[in-house]
């Protein structure tokens, strides 16, 4: 990493402070990547390129009114310092013109902290060869990503935290001509060329299936083992009227019911938020810190919910250093007792699920999920796999799949990176099992 944005962060965390008028209080949060990316297809070229930029976020709180403004940054010193300035004043004007807020919760967390995460990521002249080397007779389709993420915050109460970590990771695809094809993450924070090279080994093999006349299933309920890959997307369903304080006491979460006793999970269910993957940040955009590990769910039971400094003032419940939107980070499930080489053994007959595509909830009270399989999703008969399957709509409850439908868990869990890129690389990720469920309920 040849720009210095720790000292970068450092420097107009103090010039902003500085501007402060008397009575003004500020929290800011600090974003900044150097990155390298390479887009293929057909196991061949067709972009690459460097991006290496850094922006800032900033809460002005001043007489009753709070206003939020982001600003790009050149890493130009100078000329970033006369940027926030303009900035600043320009919050001023516009705050005035706000009705007061009666939540306001003016930064009162005062900790220190910085984490920094090495990685072990591919040399910058053999990324193409790596990636390409392997898989140069496949139609071979991604978006590969990996450098140094960076993240920091500051308030005026004295809180200063730095997160920096190194992560890759390589979206891809291999098709068939059939328009068939098999759908992989491999990402986290250490290359491993032999894993890289086994995953490729497998599509190799899964393609041999894929080429077959898919089996089109009837309507009905199939036991089904559900990979650590496809659970990635059910992640995002802890954090959309999820576990959050606010959506409790909204009455928009879906897990609401959980919270009242009317539902459980299998005590077989863990979940935890666990910042020691080390894919994002324990603290957040107002400079708390949130406990390296909270416990959700244990044995199926609502242990904590996601509680922000402002839930803390509107219900009176103890913060734990969850941000504003209360949303779920750095998701772990916990481990079971299944064996990943046993997973197809005790499916038995039914579908092994690779992928899920278009999820929704279908009712949020129920914690009912919609979806689709896609892409390698195949039908096992005695514990072999004998075809694929025609692509299904699916609508299950939470409750079920993580509940009185939970079979097993696997004892291996993978580390998913976060892969979105929209504006900048975004940290983040979860570490994730396979599940074996029973009665999967299948629509279409």
């Amino acid at each position: 990493m040849s720009f210095d944005f720790k000292r970068h962060f450092e420097s107009l965390t103090d010039f902003l402070f500085g501007e402060l008028l008397p009575d003004e209080w500020i929290s800011l949060s600090y974003s900044a990547e150097d990155t390298s990316f390479l887009r293929m297809n057909h196991a061949k070229v067709r972009q690459n390129g460097f991006v290496q930029q850094a922006a800032l976020s900033v809460t002005l709180y001043k007489k009753g009114k709070t206003y939020s403004f982001a600003q790009g940054l050149s890493r130009i010193f100078e000329q970033d310092r006369e940027t926030l300035a303009e900035a600043l004043e320009t919050a001023r004007r516009t705050a005035s013109l706000l009705p007061d807020d009666p939540y306001q919760s003016i930064p009162q967390a005062s900790g220190r902290s910085e984490t920094v995460y090495g990685g072990a990521l591919i040399p910058q002249q053999k990324i193409e060869q790596t990636l390409l080397e392997p898989a140069a007779d496949l139609d071979f389709t991604g978006l590969f990503a990996q450098g140094t993420l960076c993240r920091g915050a500051a308030n005026t109460a004295g809180a200063r935290h730095w997160f920096q970590t190194e992560t890759f990771s390589l979206d891809y695809s291999v098709w068939l001509e059939n328009g068939r094809a098999i759908k992989g993450l491999y990402a986290g924070r250490e290359w491993k060329q032999a894993e890289y090279e086994k995953r490729i080994a497998e599509a190799r093999q899964q393609l041999k299936i894929l080429a077959l006349p898919p089996k089109k299933l009837e309507p009905g309920k199939y036991r089904a083992f559900i990979a650590p890959y496809a659970l990635t997307d059910v992640v995002e369903f802890f954090s959309w009227n999820g576990f959050g304080e606010r959506a409790m006491q909204q009455g928009e979460s879906a897990y609401l019911a959980l919270k009242e006793g009317r539902e459980h999970f299998s005590e077989a269910f863990n979940l935890m938020q666990d910042f020691s993957i080390g894919v994002e940040p324990a603290f957040n955009g107002e400079g708390e810190a949130a406990p390296e590990k909270l416990t959700v769910i244990e044995k199926g039971a609502l242990v904590n919910t996601l509680v922000s400094s402002r839930s803390e003032k509107q219900y009176g419940i103890k913060s734990n250093g969850a941000g504003v939107s209360e949303a779920f980070r750095s998701a772990v499930i916990g481990e079971g007792a299944l064996a990943e080489s046993d997973a197809l053994k005790e499916l038995g007959t039914g579908i092994y699920i690779s992928n899920f595509h278009y999820l929704n909830w279908s009712d949020t009270a129920t914690a009912r999920v919609t979806g689709m399989t896609r892409f390698a999703c195949l039908w096992v008969e005695n514990g072999k796999i004998v075809a694929p399957i025609a692509d299904m709509r699916w609508d299950e409850s939470l409750y079920n799949m993580f509940g009185a439908n939970l079979l097993a868990v696997t004892k291996e869990r993978y580390l998913f990176a976060e892969t979105s890129t929209y504006e900048e690389r975004a940290v983040g990720g979860c570490l994730l099992p396979g599940i074996l469920v029973k009665d999967f309920n299948c629509t279409l």
